[in-house]
């Protein structure tokens, strides 16, 4: 299938230069990746690894159990164990990044989004690859640069580089696959940053060869009985709803999330679940760590989530879609949102 090509020529013969150039190459996304971040990475594994080069997945910390259905899930060393379950894995992880030629960076625009792992990525004096869609890259940091926000998806610019590398015949079930369940689950199962021919153009091409499009969508909904308990405990007591603001919110502490034997991942998606409400355009929710609270803001419409989350929490993202963190109370965070709700009223129209 022919695609519309996005990637300057020059940008697209450094890439192919330093990819055809050397052999050994790790690739890397950001902390707690989502189903872009890990679809991504292992859409370049499998196809860098067609191309008979050395390659290495390494996650900063392991993708939740939610993101299982993505095939590849697990072909990563994890550098950072958060579960006392899984072995350590940083020594191996350390010993690849010593012997590696270069690095690939998908899914996210600056090295500290790596977390504990960015300080490794810093000391590395080998050539930087980014593939990324999210806004402000960070240029000093890397030294070739594929990236376009105007994507849906992280794997969607991979997609575009291995198809403009000349490599789309090397796509198969194998690659396809993860690449697909990237841009299905970036776009919220294809229901926003869709309204271009783009995403569409790429599934049925990934389809074609090879992407079982109906059981990767079955078993991305399923969930474990502890995720669905604790679902409804959020809608029930947890919500709270704004009308006159067009806005909605809710927070899980450590004690509640212990109670449901929360697991990475169990609450992935639950931030959209205000916005199915009539009048709502902005959702938040803001989970407790051990040392701060995690912000995840999801919105409809023009409001500028990324830049609540800039002005407010210290993060960012999308238009739509951003996070961030707050070194303080849920309840102080709570009282921030509401405010940055009435800052950013002229935003709030459906």
């Amino acid at each position: 299938m022919e695609i519309n090509k996005i990637i300057e020529p020059a940008t697209l013969d450094a890439a192919r230069h330093l990819i055809d150039g050397h052999q050994r190459f790790v690739i890397t996304t950001h902390m707690s990746p989502d189903g872009d971040a890990v679809g991504s990475a292992i859409g370049l594994h499998r196809w860098l690894k067609k191309k008979g080069k050395d390659v290495t997945v390494i996650f900063n910390d392991a993708p939740g159990l939610n993101l299982n259905f993505i095939p590849g899930h697990d072909e990563g060393i994890i550098f950072e164990t958060q579960e006392k379950s899984q072995p350590s894995q940083k020594a191996a992880a350390l010993k690849v990044l010593e012997q590696a030629e270069v690095l690939i960076a998908t899914d996210y625009n600056e090295l500290y989004r790596t977390g504990e792992l960015a300080n490794e990525l810093r000391k590395l004096s080998i050539p930087k690859l980014m593939t990324d869609h999210h806004l402000n890259p960070a240029t000093e940091e890397f030294d070739i640069i594929i990236s376009h926000p105007e994507m849906a998806a992280a794997c969607e610019v991979v997609y575009h580089l291995i198809c403009e590398m000349g490599d789309a015949n090397l796509i198969d079930a194998g690659i396809a696959g993860p690449l697909y369940c990237g841009l299905m689950t970036d776009t919220g199962m294809f229901s926003y940053s869709v309204n271009n021919p783009g995403p569409w153009l790429m599934a049925a091409d990934l389809v074609s060869r090879g992407a079982d499009a109906e059981r990767l969508r079955r078993d991305c909904e399923l969930e474990p009985e502890r995720r669905a308990r604790l679902m409804g405990y959020v809608l029930d007591q947890k919500m709270k709803v704004l009308p006159e603001l067009k806005g909605a919110y809710f927070s899980l502490t450590k004690t509640e999330l212990k109670k449901y034997n929360y697991q990475k991942g169990d609450s992935e998606g639950f931030v959209n679940l205000p916005l199915n409400l009539y009048g709502i355009q902005v959702s938040a929710y803001f989970r407790e760590e051990k040392n701060f609270v995690k912000v995840s803001l999801r919105s409809k419409g023009n409001f500028p989530v990324n830049e609540v989350c800039k002005q407010f929490f210290g993060g960012g993202g999308h238009k739509n879609a951003a996070g961030g963190e707050f070194h303080g109370s849920i309840e102080m965070a709570e009282k921030l949102f509401v405010k940055a709700l009435g800052i950013y009223a002229e935003y709030l129209s459906l």
